[in-house]
């Protein structure tokens, strides 16, 4: 029996699988220390988190007859071994389709999940130098970060499937025109279907003194969001804010 440090399920959402009725799965334990980061107890392994059999899993799923779709999430999925095991009997044990959140640090992890997976998301933290040391709260270490970055992209660009990145705008750590335009490179040369771009929210950071931040303005959002869909007129391009929801950039 296998057993995989486990947060918790929704049993349902509507948002975290496009066009999808998904359950979300939450796993522990995650190698960045993203300051602004909303999911300390996942990052940190505390609270909720505990070792708990894949069967169990398993029957919770199949238990919900209102399901499409199963989302894998974290903290950093692919940070433990047992998640392969877990996408692997998702996939033979019910018909749902499957999607992953991964921050794409663990390539040789990815190219095992990959074969079970119908789609996927990925945050694209900013440019693929030494501030992506800095958004992931680790800065001595971007360079290594970046490399393994670079290698799930191009497994990913290979990926013929949908394909979702992300970009959670903090001021004055990743807030500029620039640093989308920069972002928005990556995005198109590795062939993603989705580009979000999601407004930073000040409550229960890992970084306590993130909490003091305000949130970027819904006018920031659409001005950054314009500024990547110049780049990206064939990928669908979206912000969320508090106040909006989930709204398209034409």
């Amino acid at each position: 029996m296998t057993r995989i440090n486990f947060a918790g399920i929704v049993d349902h959402s509507t948002l975290d699988y496009p066009g999808k009725s998904a359950a979300v799965l939450y796993l522990c334990g995650c190698p960045f220390r993203c300051p602004w980061c909303q999911n300390r107890e996942l990052v940190l392994e505390e609270e909720n988190c505990k070792l708990i059999e894949i069967d169990e899993i398993l029957k919770q799923l199949k238990e919900n007859f209102l399901l499409d779709a199963v989302c894998v999430t974290g903290g950093e999925p692919l940070l433990q071994e047992e998640t392969i095991e877990l996408l692997k009997r998702i996939k033979s044990g019910t018909k749902l389709l499957l999607k992953i959140d991964t921050n794409c640090y663990f390539p040789d992890m990815l190219e095992k999940a990959i074969p079970y997976l119908d789609f996927f998301t990925t945050d694209i933290k900013a440019p693929l130098d030494e501030r992506y040391g800095r958004v992931a709260g680790l800065p001595e270490h971007w360079e290594e970060i970046v490399v393994r970055v670079r290698k799930s992209l191009s497994m990913l660009k290979e990926w013929n499937q949908d394909k979702e990145a992300r970009t959670t705008i903090v001021p004055g750590l990743i807030d500029s025109m620039g640093d989308i335009e920069e972002i928005a490179k990556v995005i198109n040369d590795t062939g993603f279907s989705l580009y979000t771009l999601q407004q930073f929210r000040a409550e229960r950071t890992l970084n306590p003194e993130y909490e003091k931040i305000k949130s970027p303005s819904v006018e920031l959002m659409h001005e950054l969001g314009e500024a990547a869909k110049k780049h990206l007129p064939d990928v669908k391009v979206q912000i969320v804010t508090e106040k909006n929801g989930f709204e398209e950039i034409h």
